[in-house]
């Protein structure tokens, strides 16, 4: 279907649509006796609900706002539940190579990648860091709002259109998270929670705590406001991986090539999560002319973690066992169903009488923390009564670090054997022993041991002054500004070398045994997948048999997955606004000219009589890279009263994103006996720029109700994609120099994503309200591939009750499949995920309340395939999360 006619047909059915709700809607609150919306006095979820429509009224953007019900008391657990409830925004709870986790982390906005939005913090940029280990290396620009508990937060504003005073970076859309100022609050306003929360998945209740406390003077010009917060939580996640598949050329000796999973494990994930910190906000206004507010925020989250995996070894079955013919022949049977080796078995012994491996596992103990802290101070001065300047300066830095990992990989001499069976597959050992506390299992082969200290820090300083002068006619205002950043982003590895890889590797003299203290994986450990019990290495014996045996481990900076940007950017932009408040036609036209600067690092291995750096995992030369560009990004925004309670809307704009620092700069590595290598960043690679229509049309028809119909289309000019080319280097192994075939980030085929968005807000009657909204989402390429973090339909319904007694929530959110991103060169898509949280909240008196929340209460589970449903990549449960508190205020 063309643009024009998929415009035309939305159109159509957005129309129909808005007609038959807006004719029945205002009938239930007209029948629920709604007083007339100046005599309306509400509070709690009401109240929340009508500021966010206030505030959603009066933008000339098209944008989505959620308010705090009461300071310190937002309606859900992190930042990202809440926006997740918003139209057009989806939650997702972890990367594609690492799996969903029990808790949101970052946010899509229509569809469109986490990496190409932008979250902005009180207006300004705010630094992040990532607690798992995959996600620090893949230097992605999305925030990590699992930092950021609810309780520092006033309001969040979504922008889905971009008008020129606000900072670029966001291709889907821009989200500020907005704080409280002190003077806007009653001097004395204390609030406080305390909370113990369960998981089902663990045995373990840990405590939340939080408070929020402001003061202003008696002339009100001065204000103090502090919060303060301390969050402990379990996490246990059972898991079966597809950990990549490959592919056996002439499998079997049947001439056709098959895909197989190359590794299948039965994953047991358990962390602990304790989240603190604090913010300070100073505000003085000493006239109506004059504000300064200094802002601190300060949040850690430790996320120490292990990860164990016990895993059917296909890729070495198919290696060394599935060759008619030979030797070490041992396939005893298969299936292949559409290319996939969907079923295969193999004898304990090879056709020489050989033991098979056919069974190995991963115990990976990691320390890791994730970090982000701002200073920020801002001001406006209204030099006149017409000339306003205003501004702010700040450095905001955020860490991601592993400070130690290390993993003890042992494996079994068995045959195996798996079989597809839906979203899982049923594995078997028949050569291991069933007493898993005997020598015959635990006395198995030691294979190797990995790991090291990885740090990604991400900080910025920046600074920006605007000034305004008003008009009283027509145009309204003219706005002009500037804004500087220096943005820097690394990954600095610190990894080890053991010689026990060396002195132990294929041997029985140590192996799981060594390191085992009787610790297995719980009961009802997998039970979703018929995972089997099977016993664990032990942390601390792990770690002293790595330091006290063999030298111990040897630590050395390891170049290869390490690599810096330096990322400067200055912009200056220009708008005029048009349209009094009072006035049906509102709007702004501008332009933003934005610089930006990049210098990249990166590291080649080197010969040794030629090289920049000599570490214990070879030389390697320092390669350094620059580029420039400019982006002209012209705005438009339009907003109409069409009649008392409808508001017409229309906007036009250029915008764009910024590759990802890893794209950017990257890990640099080479196969010396392959003739390959990655090239992890090009810093010649052009943004993200795209051309953002929104058309929308928006009826509050009643007191804190709203129907309203969004059609939007994005362009995108280029995505960035790999490609491969050759190159000549100079290495240790060819000095003489050799052509390798290199992958490196590209700009890619440009795509569109076009769809519609219906939002439906509506108190009912006794205390009763509704609030449902639905997403269409169609993003493609331009080759007809599906865009990363698409899902093509997402809604949410919420359903609430309250009077002065009683506050109670019960909330529904769905998102179709989607394509999270390619894990071990393999796409990897989530399946259809839909999850019911409720929350509720029992007034004892007027300043004590009880409160009861509850996440997953349908115990969701995380299903994700490759290319179709029936072959998996992994089937993961999170469980249920429950919170039992009170509160206080004053």
């Amino acid at each position: 279907m063309g643009k024009q006619g998929f415009a035309a047909r939305l159109v159509r059915m957005s129309g129909a649509s808005l007609v038959a709700l807006a004719i029945a809607a205002p009938a239930v609150a007209q029948d629920a006796g709604t007083p007339a919306e100046e005599d309306i006095v509400v509070t709690g979820i009401r109240a929340s609900i009508a500021a966010s429509l206030e505030a959603k009224r009066a933008s000339v953007l098209v944008s989505e706002v959620v308010t705090a019900q009461d300071i310190g008391k937002f309606p859900d657990k992190n930042v990202a539940d809440s926006l997740g409830r918003l139209t057009g925004v989806n939650t997702v709870t972890g990367s594609s190579a690492s799996g969903g986790f029990g808790e949101n982390q970052s946010v899509t906005i229509r569809g469109t990648d986490p990496s190409l939005n932008l979250t902005l913090f009180d207006g300004h940029s705010v630094a992040t860091g990532d607690w798992f280990v995959l996600d620090q290396m893949s230097g992605g620009r999305s925030f990590n709002f699992s930092l950021l508990p609810s309780e520092i937060v006033g309001s969040l504003k979504v922008y889905k259109s971009q008008q020129a005073d606000l900072q670029e970076g966001g291709v889907g859309g821009t989200i500020d998270i907005l704080t409280r100022r002190p003077l806007d609050l009653k001097s004395g306003t204390v609030n406080a929670s305390a909370q113990l929360v369960h998981n089902s998945m663990t045995t373990d209740f840990s405590p939340n705590l939080s408070a929020v406390a402001s003061w202003k003077n008696a002339d009100e010009t001065f204000g103090i406001l502090v919060s303060g917060f301390y969050q402990e939580r379990r996490f246990r996640r059972d898991g079966q991986e597809f950990l990549g598949y490959g592919v056996a050329e002439n499998f079997a000796g049947t001439g056709e090539d098959v895909a197989f999973p190359t590794l299948i494990g039965e994953a047991y994930f358990t962390q602990k999560r304790v989240r603190k910190g604090g913010s300070a906000t100073f505000q003085w206004q000493p006239s109506d002319r004059i504000e300064l507010v200094a802002n601190g925020v300060y949040t850690r989250m430790d996320a120490d973690n292990t990860n164990v995996n016990s895993m059917l070894w296909t890729s070495r079955l198919i290696a060394n066992n599935s060759t008619p013919g030979t030797d070490g022949y041992a396939l005893a049977g298969y299936t292949v169903k559409n290319g996939y080796l969907t079923s295969a078995s193999w004898n304990n012994n090879s056709a020489d009488g050989k033991p098979v491996q056919g069974r190995v596992q991963d115990d990976i103990f990691r320390k890791a923390y994730s970090s982000t802290w701002v200073a920020n101070l801002e001001g406006r001065f209204e030099a006149t009564d017409r000339l306003t300047f205003s501004g702010h300066v700040g450095y905001t830095k955020g860490m991601g670090a592993t400070t130690d990992t290390f993993a003890w990989e042992t494996y079994w001499d068995t045959g195996a054997s798996y079989a597809f069976a839906g979203k899982h597959a049923d594995l078997a050992y028949p050569g291991l022993s069933t007493d898993l506390t005997s020598p015959a299992y635990l006395n198995n082969y030691y294979s190797w041991s990995w790991g090291g200290e990885i740090r990604s820090p991400d900080e910025e300083f920046y600074a920006r002054l605007d000034a305004e002068y008003a008009f009283d006619g027509f145009l309204s205002a003219i706005k002009v500004g500037g804004r500087y950043a220096d943005h820097k982003r690394s990954v600095d590895y610190k990894a080890y070398g053991w010689d026990g890889n060396g002195l132990f590797s294929g041997t029985n003299t140590i192996g799981l045994g060594t390191v085992f203290a009787g610790g297995f994986t719980p009961r009802g450990y997998g039970g979703f997948f018929n995972g089997k019990t099977y016993p664990l290495a032990d942390v601390d014996k792990v770690q002293e048999f790595l330091d006290t045996q063999a030298g111990g481990r040897n630590f050395d900076f390891y170049a290869p997955e390490s690599w810096a940007l330096s990322e400067k950017t200055a912009a200056l932009y220009g708008m005029a606004s048009f349209g009094q408040e009072q006035d049906a036609l509102r709007g702004n036209i501008g332009l933003r000219a934005v610089h930006t600067s990049l210098r990249s690092t990166q590291y080649a291995q080197a010969t040794e009589t030629s090289h920049d750096l000599d570490t214990l995992f070879g030389y390697f030369d320092i390669v350094n890279d620059s580029n420039k560009y400019w982006d002209f990004l012209p705005s438009a925004n339009v907003s109409f009263n069409a009649a008392e309670n409808v508001v017409l809307r229309g906007a036009v704009s250029r915008v764009m994103a910024r590759p990802g620092y890893a794209d950017l700069a990257g890990a640099f590595s080479l196969n010396d006996l392959a003739l390959t290598g990655t090239a992890g960043g090009n810093v010649h690679l052009d943004p993200y720029r795209a051309w953002q229509f929104n058309v929308a049309a928006e009826f509050y028809y009643a007191p804190e109700a709203l129907i309203s119909v969004n059609l939007f289309y994005l362009d995108v000019q280029s995505y960035v994609t790999t490609a491969t080319s050759e190159r000549w280097f100079v290495t240790q192994q060819h000095p003489q120099g050799e052509w390798f075939l290199v992958t490196t980030p590209v700009n890619g085929p440009g795509g569109r994503n076009q769809g519609v968005e219906v939002n439906w807000q509506q108190p009912l009657f006794n205390g009763f309200g509704l609030l449902a909204n639905y997403t269409y989402s169609d993003a493609k390429n331009d080759d007809g591939d599906v865009m990363d973090g698409n899902s093509k339909h997402s809604f949410n319904v919420t359903g609430f009750y309250e009077n002065e007694l009683l506050s109670a929530r019960v909330a529904y959110g769905f998102r179709s499949k989607f394509r999270s991103g390619i894990d071990r060169s393999t796409p990897m898509w989530q399946d259809d995920y839909g999850q019911l949280d409720a929350s509720l909240q029992l007034r004892m008196n007027r300043n004590v309340s009880l409160t009861l929340d509850a996440q997953n209460l349908t115990n969701s589970k995380l299903y994700y395939f490759v290319g179709s449903r029936d072959v998996p990549r992994a089937w993961y449960n999170n469980g249920r999360t429950f919170w039992l508190g009170a509160r206080f205020s004053l």
